[in-house]
């Protein structure tokens, strides 16, 4: 059975479930897509937004960038060059991201190449090993950023010991904000199929004060072990020279590219941000790497000390609106 004249229904299992590995806020997943002919629509699901964590939409947006990223990777893999326009209907506010397929020839280059990655990425909540990342590869990961426009600016000693108190003064407003507390009861925790971050993957309590975020904080899992984490932790904070929608879109799509590349050389990344979800504290971390760029995200990276599970993913074609 075709879907689309353009695209079979094969090709949109491959495509939609590329889209759904996808990074995002809780693990809530807020995509649904159209697919008419030659062109994907990458549309909100206002359902799964978290108004109290994320009230202006930035980092759900960022997690459609991320999406839409992942279809591009699919799509190369496949045979489609594909160009996207952002926001492109202001009529539609919903479609956030439109990819246009080109007629499909041989795997694309270089996008292509980032496919089987798309499986193997995750993200990793537990100590990392105490292996140095090359200035080579950050160069390689910096590089990834700047070709989707936005900034990757990695912490020195003092920048990083400015994080973390930072981080500690999040750390204690997440805890004691009901409404962010009863949100994230609803995607964090307990067995889940679906969405969300189930506590198998939650990763160890940290023995002591460590620079890694626990999504837990408020909850009690007792099956969760303890675990020392690594005490000088690689940190780099990805930013965009303008702060609007569109540049919140474009972080998602240097995000992903971010780390599919990073994957492909073994390596793992978990967040921190915590620091950059309150405007105050994001303002002081953009003091802290340099005001002429916007913090978007901070990514915590190295090689991991320990396996970790998958979070779960909806099946795809539950995320896919059916022409009517």
């Amino acid at each position: 059975m075709s879907i689309t004249n353009s695209v079979t229904e094969d090709e949109v299992a491959i495509l939609l479930a590329a889209a759904g590995q996808a990074p995002s806020m809780h693990n809530a997943q807020p995509w649904r897509f159209e697919i008419n002919g030659p062109v994907i629509d990458v549309l909100l699901d206002a359902e799964r937004a978290l108004p109290a964590a994320d009230p202006a939409g930035r980092l759900t947006r960022v997690g459609l960038g991320a999406a839409a990223f992942n279809l591009r990777v699919a799509a190369a893999m496949l045979g489609h060059e594909t160009t996207l326009a952002i926001d492109p209907d202001p009529a539609v506010p919903d479609v956030v991201v439109r990819i246009f397929l080109a007629d499909r020839k041989v795997p694309v280059a270089g996008l292509g190449s980032l496919y089987g990655e798309l499986g193997r990425r995750f993200t990793y909540r537990g100590p990392m090993a105490d292996v140095p990342i090359s200035a080579r590869l950050m160069q390689r990961l910096t590089d990834a950023a700047t070709a989707e426009r936005a900034d990757l600016r990695w912490l020195d000693d003092e920048q990083r010991a400015g994080l973390g108190s930072i981080l500690r003064t999040a750390d204690d407003r997440d805890i004691h904000e009901e409404d962010r507390l009863h949100e994230r009861l609803q995607w964090i925790g307990g067995d889940r199929q679906a969405e969300g971050v189930p506590e198998s993957v939650l990763g160890p309590v940290p023995a002591r004060p460590a620079p890694v975020r626990d999504l837990s904080a408020g909850f009690d899992h007792p099956r969760r072990g303890q675990a020392v984490f690594e005490p000088a932790p690689i940190i780099a904070v990805l930013g965009t020279a303008d702060d609007d929608e569109r540049a919140w879109v474009r972080t998602g799509l240097a995000l992903q590219r971010v780390l599919l590349t990073a994957t492909s050389y073994d390596l793992a990344a978990s967040f921190l941000n915590q620091a950059v979800e309150y405007p105050d504290l994001r303002d002081q971390v953009r003091t802290l790497i340099g005001r002429d760029t916007w913090p978007q995200l901070i990514l915590r990276l190295g090689y991991p000390a320990e396996g970790s599970g998958l979070t779960p993913r909806r099946p795809w074609h539950e995320t896919l609106n059916y022409p009517h």
